[in-house]
C-alpha cells in the first residue's frame, strides 16, 4: 500500500509540475525530464507560435498551431484566407481585391493599400515561435498548367527561452494569357528570447518579398472570352503585352523590453522522492525533485511596469513603367504597467503609453517627397469591469510639412465573457479615424481630405463554431481613383452596411464551414461592394486507422453578387472605379479529397468544376479580366516534429 501511495504521489506531483510549466508557456520545467519517443500529439503541442504585438508580449497567448484540414482550400487565389474573400487578376501571385472592407485598421501612413494580401509577408504576420521540440514542414502544390507553390519553413529552439525560425515560400504559377504569369519569394527569418522569469524579452525579424509578375491589361473586348475564343489563350487579345512589375522589399526590426517587477516564476526545491516500482519481477529505480513555484502577489495598477523599444527599417521599391520607391525609418518607446505573464492574474487597469518617431521618405515617378513625424503619441488603457472589461485607445500621427489637423485614431471597446474560459464573448466598438490618403493618391491630387470615417460595431463568437458581425461605417472625403486614374476625393458623406457571419457545423462526420458578408453601401460610385458574398465548404472527415489514417471529401462552393467592381491598371498598379461593366452573379464550384497519413497531409481538387458544362464563360475575376477556368491541383504537405 505504500509503494502504491508512492507512486500516486510521484505521479500527482509530475502533473502539477507539468501544469504550472504549461501555465508559464515557454519557461523550462525544473525537476525530472523523462527523454523518451513522443507521440506526435504530444509534440505537436510543444511547438507555439505568437504574432508580432508592438507592446509585451504575453506568453500565455501562445497558442496551437492548427494543421488546416482543408488547407487544400488556400491554395486558390480568390478563396478565403485569414477570413478574408478576395477578387483577383485571375492568376495566384496577382494583386487582389478585398470583397469586405474594413475600417478598424490602426492608424499609419500607406504607400498603397496592400495589393498581394495573400502572399507577402509583412510584420503582423510572420510567426514568432517558442518551441519545446524541433518543428519543420514541407509543402509543395502543383496543377497540371505547371502552377506551383512551394514552402519550406523550420523553428527550433537553440536554449530555454531562445528560439530561432525561417520560413519560405515560392510563388509560380502560369496564366491564361501568354504574358500573365508571377515568379515570386517570400521569406522571413524571425528570432525572440524570453528570460526564465520573462522579464526580459527581445525580438527580431528580417523579412524578404521578391515580386516578379508578368502582366496584361485584360482582354480587348470581352467577346473574345464569352463567345469561347479563348482556345488559342496566345492568340487573346489585350491591351498591352509583356508588361512585367518588380518588387523588392525588404523589412528589418528589433525590439526588447525588460520588467522592473520582479514575476512570480520562483522557485523552492523539496525533498526528493525515491520512487521503486515492481513489476514482473523488474525492479526500477527512479528519483523525483518535488518542485513547486511561489505565486506572486496580486497585481496593482501602480508599480514600476515594463520599458520597451522597438526600431525598424521598411524598404519597398516597385519597378514598372513607373518607378516607387518608400523607406520608412521608425522606433516605438513604450512603457506598460501589465507585467504579469500569468493568465491567473488580472491587473485591474492595465495602462500602456508610448511615443514612436518616424521619417519617410518617398520617390514617386522620379518626384522625392520627403514627410517626418515626430513622437507620435500612442495610448491604451483596458479597465476590468468583473469579468469583461473596456478598453480605450487612442493614437495620434502629425507629418512636419502638413499644416493641417494630425491623423488620428480613437477607440471603445467593450468585451464580456460569458464563461472563464473565454468560449463565448461579447463585443460592442466604436472607432473614430482621420487618415491622410494612400501617398499614391496625393501625388496626383495634393488637395485632397484627411479620410475621416466613424465605425460602430457588434460582434459575438463562440469557440469555433459561430462567429457573427454587424457593423456600420460613416465616410466623410473618401478617395479614389478614377477611369483615367485621376485622384478623386467624395464630395458627400455615406454609409456603409456590413454583417458577416461565419460558422463551422458539424454532426458527427459530416462538416459544413460557411462565410456569408452581407453589405449595403449608400453611394456606390464612392464605394461599390457587392450585396452578397459567400464561400461555403461541405465536407466528410472520416477517420480510417485512427491516429494513423484521416480522409476528408467534400466541396467548396463560392458566390458573389454582381457589382461594379474596381478594375486594374497594371501599367500603375492600381485599382480604379468604372461603370462600365459588372463582375459577379456566378457560382464557383470545386471538388476535393485530403488525406492526413500521420504527419503527412496529401490532397487533390478539381478547381471550378462548373467550367466544364458552362455554355458560356461569364467567369471574370475583375472587368476583363477572365477567371482561373476548369483545373486540377495536388499537393503534399509534410510535417517534421524532431
Amino acid at each position: 500500500m505504500r509503494r502504491l501511495l508512492l507512486i500516486i504521489l510521484a505521479f500527482a506531483t509530475l502533473q502539477y509540475v507539468s501544469a504550472q510549466a504549461d501555465t508559464a508557456g515557454s519557461n523550462p520545467v525544473r525537476g525530472l525530464e523523462y527523454h523518451k519517443e513522443e507521440p506526435d500529439s504530444v509534440k505537436q503541442s510543444k511547438v507555439r507560435y505568437f504574432y508580432y504585438s508592438p507592446a509585451q508580449t504575453k506568453i500565455f497567448e501562445m497558442y496551437l498551431p492548427q494543421l488546416s484540414p482543408t488547407g487544400v482550400q488556400f491554395y486558390d487565389s480568390q478563396d478565403e484566407l485569414n477570413g478574408n474573400y478576395y477578387l483577383s487578376v485571375g492568376t495566384m501571385g496577382h494583386p487582389h481585391l478585398a470583397l469586405f472592407s474594413d475600417a478598424t485598421e490602426p492608424l499609419g501612413l500607406r504607400l498603397i493599400t496592400d495589393r498581394f494580401p495573400c502572399y507577402a509577408k509583412r510584420l503582423h504576420n510572420v510567426r514568432f515561435y517558442q518551441t519545446r521540440t524541433p518543428y519543420s514542414v514541407l509543402s509543395y502544390n502543383n496543377t497540371l498548367k505547371k502552377d506551383y507553390v512551394l514552402r519550406a519553413a523550420h523553428t527550433q529552439n537553440i536554449m530555454p527561452g531562445w528560439n530561432v525560425s525561417f520560413d519560405y515560400k515560392l510563388v509560380r504559377p502560369e496564366g491564361d494569357n501568354s504574358s500573365l504569369y508571377a515568379k515570386d519569394h517570400f521569406l522571413d527569418a524571425t528570432t525572440n528570447y524570453f528570460s526564465r522569469d520573462s522579464r526580459l524579452q527581445a525580438k527580431g525579424a528580417v523579412i524578404w518579398n521578391s515580386i516578379r509578375n508578368n502582366e496584361t491589361g485584360g482582354i480587348t473586348d470581352d467577346g473574345y472570352f464569352t463567345g469561347n475564343y479563348s482556345t488559342n489563350y496566345a492568340g487573346m487579345p489585350v491591351y498591352i503585352y509583356d508588361l512585367q512589375t518588380r518588387h523588392n522589399d525588404l523589412a528589418l526590426m528589433g525590439s526588447v523590453s525588460y520588467s522592473l517587477v520582479p514575476q512570480f516564476e520562483r522557485y523552492r526545491d523539496r525533498d526528493s522522492i525515491a520512487v521503486i516500482v515492481n513489476a514482473d519481477s523488474t525492479v526500477t529505480y527512479d528519483t523525483i525533485i518535488v518542485t513547486d513555484t511561489i505565486p506572486a502577489h496580486k497585481p496593482h495598477s501602480l508599480n514600476a511596469g515594463t520599458f520597451g523599444l522597438e526600431l525598424m527599417y521598411d524598404r519597398r521599391k516597385r519597378v514598372a513603367v513607373d518607378s516607387t520607391m518608400w523607406r520608412e525609418y521608425s522606433a516605438r518607446l513604450f512603457w506598460t504597467n501589465d507585467v504579469y505573464p500569468d493568465h491567473r492574474w488580472r491587473n485591474p487597469i492595465k495602462l500602456t503609453l508610448g511615443l514612436q518617431p518616424r521619417y519617410i521618405f518617398v520617390d514617386i515617378e522620379g518626384d522625392s517627397n520627403s514627410l517626418r513625424s515626430w513622437l507620435d503619441p500612442f495610448a491604451r488603457v483596458e479597465v476590468a469591469l468583473g469579468r469583461g472589461s473596456i478598453i480605450g485607445e487612442a493614437e495620434s500621427r502629425k507629418s512636419f510639412n502638413s499644416h493641417g489637423t494630425p491623423d488620428s485614431r480613437f477607440t471603445a471597446t467593450l468585451a464580456y465573457p460569458f464563461d472563464s474560459a473565454r468560449n463565448a464573448v461579447a463585443e460592442i466598438k466604436a472607432v473614430r479615424t482621420a487618415r491622410t490618403p494612400d501617398l499614391r493618391l496625393l501625388h496626383y491630387n495634393q488637395d485632397l481630405s484627411p479620410v475621416v470615417t466613424s465605425f460602430v460595431g457588434t460582434r459575438f463568437h463562440y469557440k469555433d463554431v459561430v462567429d457573427i458581425a454587424v457593423q456600420a461605417t460613416h465616410y466623410n472625403h473618401n478617395t479614389w481613383f478614377d477611369t483615367t486614374l485621376k485622384a478623386v476625393e467624395g464630395t458627400t458623406p455615406f454609409w456603409l452596411y456590413q454583417a458577416r457571419l461565419t460558422t463551422h457545423l458539424q454532426w458527427g462526420w459530416f462538416h459544413i464551414d460557411m462565410q456569408h458578408l452581407i453589405q449595403h453601401s449608400t453611394d456606390t460610385t464612392q464605394m461599390p461592394v457587392p450585396q452578397l458574398a459567400t464561400k461555403n465548404s461541405i465536407y466528410t472527415d472520416i477517420v480510417l486507422i485512427k491516429g494513423v489514417l484521416r480522409a476528408q471529401i467534400g466541396v467548396d462552393i463560392r458566390y458573389h453578387s454582381l457589382f461594379f467592381s474596381p478594375n486594374y491598371d497594371p501599367y500603375t498598379g492600381l485599382f480604379y472605379h468604372q461603370r462600365d461593366a459588372k463582375v459577379g452573379g456566378y457560382l464557383w464550384g470545386d471538388v476535393f479529397l485530403n488525406f492526413q497519413l500521420k504527419r503527412a497531409e496529401f490532397y487533390v481538387k478539381a478547381g471550378h468544376i462548373n467550367a466544364l458544362w458552362e455554355e458560356e464563360r461569364k467567369y471574370f475575376s475583375l472587368p476583363h479580366y477572365p477567371g482561373q477556368g476548369f483545373g486540377i491541383f495536388y499537393g503534399l504537405t509534410w510535417n517534421f516534429f524532431d
